[in-house]
């Protein structure tokens, strides 16, 4: 345990207490102690019930000694909890070190092992290779307290829906207003197609409520997943609800909560006008150009524009960028803006202009918020 700047190590446990002392205990004669509840710890919190003496003058903290102390309880949990290969386990854990911590690092071959032998005393079941496997394993069923984690398996079959939530996220879930949804893809077994998690904003914090792993990116799955999850959570009821610039998404969502006002995430616009830069070719100059790359994001900064004043914006900035934006403007008109016409209307863009707009969310500070659910993606 790392607390406080200092490094502890378990000398017993009892059914309430934990009692730890410091791992200098023999190295400079520290009698320093700690007494924790069993009960209230957790990863990320840890209760003291009693502290006892006082540290040496030797036991001075070393920084980068605390790191690698991390770092080794990172390796162990992800190798024990996760079913990530090794060297993937080893990179992740790596990238989080500065480079003085990283030249102390015992080597490579060694921490491998610590992987795989942690790996094997944890036995956890292999990934299954066929969507057909009858049951998802009794371990992964529940949680770390033993309560109920998967809700609802689907059974075998091409369109099999796993879907887990623990009953203090359903509680959330159930008593949350505002959520971000989004799927992720790159940490899935391969006999899924995407993993979809439902975040809900509760007390100004973004918490993963629910976990759905898909087979389809379509709107009957969609649906599958709602009528599932309803089934679980009755009294879930979304008022406001951010989510990714996907038609099929945006149908189920709006058909199931017509009580709920959706709006797109700004971090997935930028994804789409992105895309469709390397699908006109278009990528190489946005790296190497600064101007450029400075014009394209004018384009999706109309976001933080007032709704009523977008249409203008944009053609003041069309007019200012000129030709060399031509295919990228006309990509935002039709999708985001709608095309002028001849009768000097504009025809129903593919996305309403109050859908991607972020003027209201940015001035109520919002934002912050669906910066940490694109945050909890990436670091999962």
């Amino acid at each position: 345990m790392i607390l406080d700047g200092y490094s502890y190590i378990q000398d017993r446990q009892t059914d309430e207490k934990t009692y730890w002392r410091c791992e200098n205990h023999k190295t400079f004669n520290c009698h320093y102690r700690i007494h924790t509840c069993n009960s209230t710890n957790s990863q990320t919190h840890v209760t003291i019930i009693n502290r006892n003496g006082n540290h040496t003058t030797s036991c001075n903290s070393d920084p980068i000694k605390i790191l690698l102390r991390k770092f080794h309880e990172n390796v162990v949990d992800r190798a024990k909890n996760t079913q990530e290969s090794t060297d993937t386990v080893l990179s992740q854990c790596i990238s989080n070190l500065p480079d003085p911590a990283r030249v102390r690092l015992p080597p490579l071959d060694h921490v491998k092992r610590t992987i795989q032998h942690h790996r094997k005393i944890n036995d956890l079941p292999q990934i299954p290779n066929n969507v057909d496997f009858p049951c998802v394993p009794i371990l992964l069923q529940s949680t770390k307290r033993n309560e109920i984690f998967l809700r609802v398996d689907t059974g075998p079959g091409a369109d099999r829906i796993l879907i887990f939530s623990s009953p203090e996220q359903i509680s959330i879930l159930e008593s949350s207003d505002d959520f971000f949804i989004d799927g992720t893809f790159d940490v899935v077994p391969e006999i899924f197609y995407q993993l979809y998690v439902i975040h809900a904003v509760h007390r100004q914090h973004v918490i993963p409520a629910v976990f759905g792993l898909l087979r389809r990116k379509n709107a009957v799955t969609y649906q599958r997943l709602i009528n599932n999850i309803v089934e679980f959570a009755p009294a879930w009821c979304p008022q406001n609800i951010v989510l990714d610039f996907e038609k099929a998404v945006m149908n189920v969502f709006s058909t199931s909560f017509p009580q709920a006002s959706l709006s797109g995430c700004y971090f997935h616009l930028r994804q789409s006008i992105h895309r469709q830069l390397q699908a006109q070719g278009l990528q190489k100059y946005y790296e190497d150009d600064g101007d450029f790359a400075h014009g394209i994001h004018k384009i999706a900064a109309l976001a933080f524009i007032h709704p009523k004043d977008v249409v203008e914006a944009f053609v003041q900035l069309s007019i200012h960028l000129g030709n060399r934006f031509q295919s990228m403007l006309d990509y935002f008109e039709d999708n985001y803006i709608g095309r002028f016409r001849a009768n000097g209307s504009r025809a129903r863009p593919l996305f309403d202009i109050e859908f991607w707009n972020v003027h209201e969310r940015t001035k109520n500070l919002q934002m912050r918020t669906n910066n940490s659910a694109e945050a909890w993606n990436r670091r999962i």
